[in-house]
């Protein structure tokens, strides 16, 4: 920490909170935020994709066979703070603090990371700014703000490890950055359980990718989730001809096209746009709904 803040968290400890000093202090870490984002407008358009990635990390679908958040541990929900927190300083190019996870313009903050209502907050961040984040998987909405985690604005009680809940009162000293702004939504959050098992009980990686584009089409379909799905290591090879899915799909009169090579033919169909590494399936309106539905088994 540098001499100046050392000075502020002191004051802080020592007295109740001024709000002028707290707007001043939040921001400085605001414009410095901004600064390493190359401006508010790119921070608002890329931290959304980083809440996704860091969620998607976690839940690992390709190697676990997960799909949403509600099927992790507990301990893994409780890392996804850590990965936040990771993946924030990587981009934002700020430092690990000494005693808290970042240094924001030579300030020690904390990051805190709910999917619930409220963050707790550990003795170590108790007078030190912390940046808060919000996700809500289910809703695909999130929100982050700032607090100066003042003694006053915490509740009194503590739980096993220490930590206090923000009070109240805390909650409306929190200053917004962005506050409840869309983020791209779990793919599997809005499948029911039976068209999983449609999907993922077919009996081969070709097949799953087979069944994945077959039963959910017009709906942008990225790389990674055909990973997830086929959960092979030449999952890729499961979308080509000559014997992929590509081939079973058309034979049905189903297209499957690349946002990377087909944009321009997705675009003329009408499909949502789809970026580089994702994929669409659109059937053919003289296909029948029985020849468009059945996946190919054999």
């Amino acid at each position: 920490m540098t001499s100046e803040y050392t000075e502020i968290s002191q004051q802080e400890h020592a007295q109740p909170a001024s709000p002028d000093e707290d707007t001043k202090l939040v921001n400085r870490l605001k414009e410095a935020i901004f600064r390493s984002a190359k401006g508010f407008e790119r921070f608002k358009e890329q931290l959304p994709f980083l809440l996704r990635k860091a969620i998607d990390e976690v839940i690992d679908a390709p190697r676990t066979g997960r799909f949403t958040v509600d099927e992790l541990e507990k301990t893994e929900k409780t890392y996804l703070g850590t990965k936040v927190e990771i993946l924030l300083r990587n981009w934002l190019r700020f430092p690990r603090g000494r005693a808290l996870d970042l240094v924001i313009d030579g300030i020690e903050t904390d990051v805190k990371n709910t999917m619930g209502d409220s963050w707790m907050i550990p003795t170590e961040a108790v007078g030190h700014p912390c940046l808060l984040v919000k996700t809500n998987e289910k809703l695909a909405r999130f929100s982050i703000g700032i607090i100066v985690a003042r003694p006053e604005f915490l509740r009194p009680g503590v739980n096993k490890d220490g930590k206090r809940g923000i009070s109240a009162t805390g909650q409306q000293r929190i200053h917004w950055i962005l506050k409840d702004e869309s983020y791209p939504e779990n793919f599997w959050q809005g499948f029911d359980d039976e068209l999983r098992r449609k999907i993922m009980s077919q009996s081969s990686g070709a097949k799953r990718v087979d069944a994945l584009f077959r039963y959910v089409q017009k709906k942008p379909i990225s790389r990674s989730q055909v990973l997830a799905v086929a959960q092979q290591k030449d999952a890729m090879k499961r979308l080509r001809r000559n014997g992929g899915a590509r081939d079973s799909l058309a034979s049905d009169g189903i297209e499957l096209l690349s946002g990377t090579y087909d944009s321009a033919r997705i675009e003329t169909l009408g499909l949502p746009k789809c970026k580089k590494d994702e994929f669409i399936s659109f059937a053919s309106a003289n296909e029948s709904n029985e020849a468009r539905s059945k996946p190919k088994l054999s």
